[in-house]
């Protein structure tokens, strides 16, 4: 499968390099509160001080504003399974949101599914290491995105069968 990604590069003061021992083992998602094109801005504002690897528009556009073997500036303090800073071995993804209680668009939702399911079999990433920013975020409760509006139960569901159909990881 071949996406269609967008160059939409954060300005190099929003993001660093990863520690040489880091190995990519998460997907953080997240919600922009705002406009993929709002998003995008931030990122190439050198005063944000934050990034993400991919944004995933409303429309099904998806920008990579950072490579993936770079550390993108996304989760914040963080830890997962008694591992802190996220930044240094997840990728993050953003998803374009202007109202937590309108539920996403399929084409959003599709695009969102191509992209995790190629980057979980490229990177040997397992269901359960897919997580929202307010499952990691320190102190609990600092981050609630994605919110409500994201069926978390339903999307790991269709990642894992995506994951099955292609012989990847679950």
């Amino acid at each position: 499968m071949s996406l269609e990604i967008i160059a939409a590069p954060a300005h190099p003061k929003n993001f660093s390099a990863r520690p040489a021992s880091a190995k990519i083992g998460a997907v953080i998602y997240h919600d922009t509160g705002g406009t993929a094109a709002s998003a995008v801005a931030w990122f190439q504002n050198p005063a944000s001080g934050v990034s993400a690897h991919y944004i995933v528009a409303a429309d099904g556009k998806i920008y990579n504003p950072v490579p993936e073997d770079k550390k993108a500036w996304h989760a914040g303090a963080s830890i997962l399974w008694n591992e802190p800073d996220l930044n240094a071995w997840s990728i993050g993804i953003e998803l374009e949101d202007t109202d937590d209680r309108a539920p996403y668009p399929a084409v959003q939702i599709a695009s969102l599914l191509d992209l995790a399911a190629e980057i979980s079999a490229r990177r040997r990433i397992p269901l359960h290491a897919h997580v929202g920013h307010q499952h990691i975020a320190v102190p609990k409760g600092r981050k609630v995105d994605p919110a409500g509006d994201f069926d978390w139960y339903w999307y790991l569901n269709a990642l894992g069968h995506r994951l099955h159909a292609r012989g990847g990881p679950l």
